[in-house]
C-alpha cells in the first residue's frame, strides 16, 4: 500500500530528519513508529502526506506522492496530529465530523446519519453536540478519531495517539484503534501503546530506519532499545 524508497528530508542547514529511508506497508498492517526525540518520526508523516519536500520516492497504492496526486491521495490517508485543538476547528463535534464529507458532496444528512454510526461505534455519542473548548483532552482525541473516521480512509496516521492523557482515557484510545480496520501507522514514545496495537514495528533513529520487524523482536530487545535512546516498555520490566 506504501512504498517508501530513498526518502530524504532535509531542512534548512544541511540537518537530515530522514536519510535515505526505505520502508514499505502493506494494506491491513499496523505498524509502530518508534524512536527518541528528533529521530524522525513527524518528518515522515509530513512526508506522506505532502506537506513537506523530499527527495527519492513515495507510492500510496501505485501513485507517486507529488503535487498533482495530493488531492487524491488525501482522501485516501487521515492523519490524526499529536494536538487535537490544533486539528478541531469547528465549534463543535459534530460540525468537525462532517464538515470533509459535506464538502466532498455527501448531503449533510447523510454526513450526520454516518457521524452517529461512528460516535455509537466509540461509545461517544455524548459527544456529538458538545463544543471543542468544553471537552476534555481525551475526549477531543476521540472525537478527532472519530472526524478522521468520517472520510473512511484507507490509511490512518497517528502521532502520539495517548499524549498527556490519563490511564482511563488512554485505554479508550487504544480500544478504539484496535476497532479501526484501516491500516495504521502510529508513533510514539509510549511503548506499551505500541505494544498492545501493533504487530509490527519500525525503529528509526536520526533519521535511518535501524531495524522493522515483528513487535516481540523489537520491543522486547533490551539492547536494541538502548542502544537507540529508547527503554523496554514497562510491562517488559522498563524502569
Amino acid at each position: 500500500m506504501i512504498d517508501i524508497r530513498g526518502l530524504t528530508v532535509e531542512y534548512d542547514g544541511g540537518i537530515k530528519a530522514l536519510d535515505s529511508i526505505d520502508l514499505t506497508v502493506n494494506e491491513g498492517d499496523s505498524l509502530g513508529l518508534i524512536g527518541a526525540n528528533g529521530a524522525g518520526k513527524s518528518s515522515l508523516f509530513r512526508a506522506l502526506t505532502g506537506l513537506t519536500a523530499f527527495t527519492g520516492s513515495i507510492k500510496f497504492n501505485g501513485l507517486d506522492v507529488i503535487k498533482k496526486n495530493l488531492p487524491s491521495i488525501r482522501q485516501d490517508i487521515g492523519y490524526v496530529i499529536q494536538e487535537s485543538d490544533d486539528q478541531m476547528f469547528m465549534p463543535k463535534v459534530i460540525e468537525d465530523m462532517i464538515f470533509g464529507p459535506v464538502n466532498y458532496g455527501t448531503s449533510k444528512e447523510d454526513a450526520v446519519k454516518k457521524a452517529d454510526e461512528i460516535l455509537k461505534k466509540l461509545e461517544i455519542s455524548h459527544l456529538k453536540d458538545r463544543y471543542n473548548h468544553k471537552i476534555s483532552g481525551g475526549e477531543k482525541k476521540m472525537a478527532a478519531i472519530a472526524t478522521i473516521l468520517m472520510m473512511k480512509p484507507k490509511v490512518i496516521l497517528f502521532d502520539e495517539p495517548t499524549s498527556s492523557l490519563d490511564p482511563h482515557n488512554r485505554r479508550t484510545v487504544i480500544n478504539a484503534i484496535n476497532g479501526i480496520d484501516s491500516t495504521k501507522i502510529i508513533a510514539s514514545h509510549d511503548l506499551d501503546l505500541i505494544y498492545d496495537t501493533c504487530g509490527k514495528v519500525a525503529l528509526i533513529n536520526r533519521g535511518r530506519i535501524v531495524k522493522v520487524g515483528d513487535r516481540d523482536e523489537i520491543l522486547r530487545d533490551r539492547e536494541l532499545l538502548e542502544s537507540n535512546g529508547l527503554e523496554l516498555p514497562l510491562s517488559m520490566g522498563g524502569r
